[in-house]
């Protein structure tokens, strides 16, 4: 990695944290206007940092000393993504609209909404930061997004029920959620179905037939019975994301207690004391990439186990020193 590309990635998290500590301050006047600049040029220069890593014949900076903007650097990741990387694509396009069109929504009360995008944008800041860079913030400074405030807390769907802050709303926040919505739009027609705000999705229908659902709950008649129940997690053996494997309900809770048991900290602990030439080095940093890639060994508790939203924290399954034995040596006995 050369000296720019890690000097691009350390501003970028300076960034990125800066608007979160900045949000979850109490008393801050411009909060949404403050941390969506910074949230803005977090993911600028990140995106910048993949481009100078993975593409070096694209000239970042040109002759006459300016260098590739934030559109030109969303576009080109995107181009070079794809799929996987459109409904961050969307969600940067609309804080970015927010961020240079402020003035007009000064007057409007849309802090939910800008609040959903800004979260969700922090979320797949993490997530791109470890796919591409193998570094996860949420271990680096255990630092939570806390919405924790003196009102009850809102979602986008109260701001646009019927009779809602929307009704009241100028026609320029009005046309900025009507494009949020047809972002959303667009992203179904291309068979995306990652959303590009923090929020809720319920389907009320045959649990067989759910396929974009935040929760599957299974509802009996008796309500002291009713449990919310997980119907995708783990197979009869072990945890796996095959469509085709038979479902095992079981409680979100129950995972971090029998399975997935082991933090970060505590797998790098164990795994010095078994192996002998066990180092944290770029080789156990790609091992744990691929680790984090199998449901049936790694698994991340979130803040909101519900929504699945927060930072989040990695655990393990203690079958990860299995996968360890074929790279590193046992210590003698």
């Amino acid at each position: 990695m050369s000296a720019l590309t890690e000097s691009l990635i350390e501003n970028s998290k300076s960034a990125i944290i800066g608007s979160v500590e900045l949000h979850n301050k109490p008393l801050f006047r411009f909060r949404y206007e403050v941390c969506t600049i910074l949230a803005i040029n977090g993911w600028e220069l990140i995106l910048k940092a993949f481009i100078a890593q993975n593409h070096k014949d694209v000239k970042l900076i040109r002759k006459d000393g300016t260098t590739k903007s934030f559109e030109e650097c969303v576009s080109f990741v995107s181009g070079q993504l794809g799929k996987e990387f459109r409904a961050t694509e969307e969600n940067l396009n609309k804080l970015y609209e927010f961020r240079c069109h402020i003035i007009h929504f000064y007057k409007d009360q849309i802090g939910v909404i800008i609040y959903s995008l800004l979260h969700k944008s922090i979320i797949l800041y993490n997530d791109f930061l470890q796919k591409h860079f193998n570094v996860d913030l949420g271990e680096e400074t255990n630092l939570m997004l806390l919405p924790i405030g003196f009102k009850p807390f809102a979602t986008p769907v109260d701001f646009l029920a019927k009779d809602s802050e929307l009704n009241k709303s100028s026609n320029a926040v009005q046309q900025f959620i009507i494009s949020i919505i047809n972002s959303k739009s667009q992203l179904n027609k291309e068979g995306i179905e990652d959303s590009i705000l923090t929020g809720y999705s319920m389907a009320v229908i045959n649990e067989n037939r759910v396929n974009n659902a935040d929760i599957i709950a299974g509802i009996t008649k008796k309500d002291e019975e009713s449990k919310l129940t997980i119907t995708n997690v783990i197979g009869t053996m072990k945890v796996t994301n095959d469509n085709s494997a038979k479902k095992v309900r079981v409680e979100e809770e129950s995972l971090f207690k029998s399975i997935f048991i082991l933090p970060y900290l505590q797998v790098t602990k164990q795994a010095r004391e078994m192996f002998s030439d066990f180092k944290q080095d770029p080789k156990f940093n790609r091992l744990m990439k691929k680790v984090k890639s199998n449901p049936s060994l790694h698994r991340k508790r979130y803040l909101d186990v519900i929504n699945k939203t927060g930072m989040g924290k990695d655990y393990y399954n203690p079958e990860i020193f299995e996968e360890f034995k074929k790279h590193y040596k046992l210590r003698e006995e």
